[in-house]
């Protein structure tokens, strides 16, 4: 795919989707497309997102990643969050905002050991 958001990286039979810039709606919305694609293209399994480089989740941000786990798993893919920021967490708690189809998991690792346990 040309133009890609951001850099991913196919590990084993997952795909790692390492977020080290800052994310607003237009943004958010062709990572969407741009993960659904590499799901068809690659074959995988589980969805690995990385945010601990994201400072900031809003509403939005939290229903687009939230939408784009529903849609993974149409696919037959996991899809593991991984490394939210405790200021990131804290807001998402405050706004009462839950991440639907979405697992988290504190650290890379956890999330491989995760997504490993569900296959």
């Amino acid at each position: 795919m040309k133009n890609k958001v951001v850099p991913t990286i196919k590990l084993y039979d997952y795909l790692l989707v390492p977020i080290q810039i800052e994310l607003d709606d237009n943004t958010v919305e062709r990572l969407q497309m741009q993960i659904l694609h590499e799901i068809h293209e690659n074959d995988v399994r589980g969805i690995i997102i990385d945010v601990s480089m994201v400072d900031v989740i809003d509403s939005y941000i939290s229903f687009v990643l939230s939408e784009t786990a529903g849609m993974a798993k149409a696919m037959g893919c996991h899809t593991v969050l991984c490394g939210i920021q405790p200021q990131v967490a804290l807001t998402l708690a405050q706004m009462g905002i839950r991440l639907k189809d979405i697992i988290t998991a504190r650290s890379l690792e956890d999330a491989i050991d995760i997504l490993g346990e569900l296959d």
